[in-house]
């Protein structure tokens, strides 16, 4: 009996890093999300939204990309069938550009941060698209869960769960997915660089704050403000 549409991403390794045990002194386990066909995790989430869009007569993705989202994005859309346009602002790598335009997308380079790629990618959308958020989207949190549930699966319960964080949208799922697995009394470690800590900077002053600016050489985690609901993940 089916339960749905068959998951664009696929069930990665989850392998020991001798290298990292021996530096740390612990065990130390990865989740290989780079071995996702568009090469990141987003394809957990972007691939249950477009499908989603899709099944609701989307005829169009529209979405806005510091570089892995906007993969994920066209990788799902050449999939499905259906057009995708990509903004990127001008910090996003020329080899990500080319990534995405692989796929058969259209980028479109705009802006000094993902903002700005945002508000023009905002403005491009028409009746029959759907715009595919790189971050903020209960679907994309859905999504990422799958990785927690994949882990869950293997019989790893972890002490400490470690993760970057750019948008939080990541963060989301992986919080949804433990808590769905009991796993609320495990600490998160969310990791950000220097520069592009929008959300450090909002923990510290107990409020979303939005970043001057996006400094870091991290580019692809250069969301200058965290989605909401990353943000309320802090406070529970």
């Amino acid at each position: 009996m089916s339960n749905g549409p068959v998951p664009l991403h696929i069930s990665t390794p989850l392998i020991e890093s001798r290298a990292l045990s021996a530096l740390m002194g612990i065990e130390v386990w990865l989740k290989m999300e780079a071995l996702q066909p568009p090469g990141s995790f987003k394809l957990r989430g972007v691939g249950l939204a477009c499908q989603t869009r899709a099944a609701q007569g989307a005829r169009r993705f529209v979405s806005s990309s510091g570089g892995n989202a906007g993969i994920a994005v066209a990788y799902a859309g050449r999939l499905l069938g259906l057009p995708v346009e990509v903004v990127v602002p001008q910090t996003t790598p020329t080899r990500a550009q080319e990534l995405i335009a692989l796929q058969g997308a259209r980028v479109t380079v705009h802006g000094a941060s993902w903002q700005e790629a945002n508000e023009l990618a905002q403005s491009m959308l028409g009746p029959t698209d759907a715009f595919i958020h790189p971050f903020d989207d209960p679907l994309l949190w859905q999504g990422h869960a799958t990785l927690i549930d994949e882990v869950a699966q293997a019989g790893c319960v972890p002490d400490a769960v470690l993760l970057a964080v750019g948008g939080g949208g990541l963060l989301c799922g992986v919080l949804q997915g433990m808590h769905r697995h009991g796993w609320g009394q495990v600490p998160v470690l969310a990791a950000e660089t220097h520069g592009a800590d929008s959300l450090a900077q909002a923990v510290l002053a107990g409020e979303r704050i939005t970043l001057p600016a996006i400094t870091s050489v991290a580019t692809s985690l250069g969301a200058r403000q965290v989605c909401a609901e990353a943000f309320a993940w802090t406070q529970r």
